[in-house]
């Protein structure tokens, strides 16, 4: 169970720097609670899975390659239905132009066993570090 857990987190990850859409969105339950805080962004958003990849592929496919990295997972709570998982992520995003834009946090996953499999119900991102820019 505990690898089926982390499994979905990376899919997540993977999916997202191989602009596998249709593949981020099956990773998400129906409703997931998203804040990521980045920048003075501290609003936490109800979205659907295809609000999340609305809006994360504009700002992903503006660049010639993404990658994340993820390490430290830790499952800090499990039963048969829910889990939270931990972990520390480095995204870093190229441009043709040469302009890099690099973000370093640590993750917190909200899972849910849901029709049998394991979706994101909930994700805290917080910043530790940013260079370079988005634009």
């Amino acid at each position: 169970m505990r690898r089926e857990i982390e499994d979905v987190v990376t899919k997540m990850f993977v999916y997202n720097d191989e602009h596998n859409w249709e593949g981020l969105a099956s990773v998400f339950a129906p409703e997931v609670s998203m804040l990521h805080l980045l920048e003075g962004n501290e609003s936490e958003h109800r979205m659907t899975p295809n609000e999340i990849v609305s809006a994360w592929r504009p700002i992903m496919e503006q660049f010639q390659s993404v990658h994340h990295q993820i390490g430290n997972m830790l499952l800090r709570s499990m039963d048969e239905q829910s889990a939270i998982l931990t972990c520390y992520g480095r995204s870093t995003h190229y441009k043709t132009d040469g302009n890099v834009w690099e973000v370093v946090g640590n993750y917190e996953f909200k899972l849910s066993k849901l029709d049998g499999h394991w979706k994101i119900v909930g994700e805290i991102f917080q910043c530790k570090h940013q260079s370079g820019s988005l634009n």
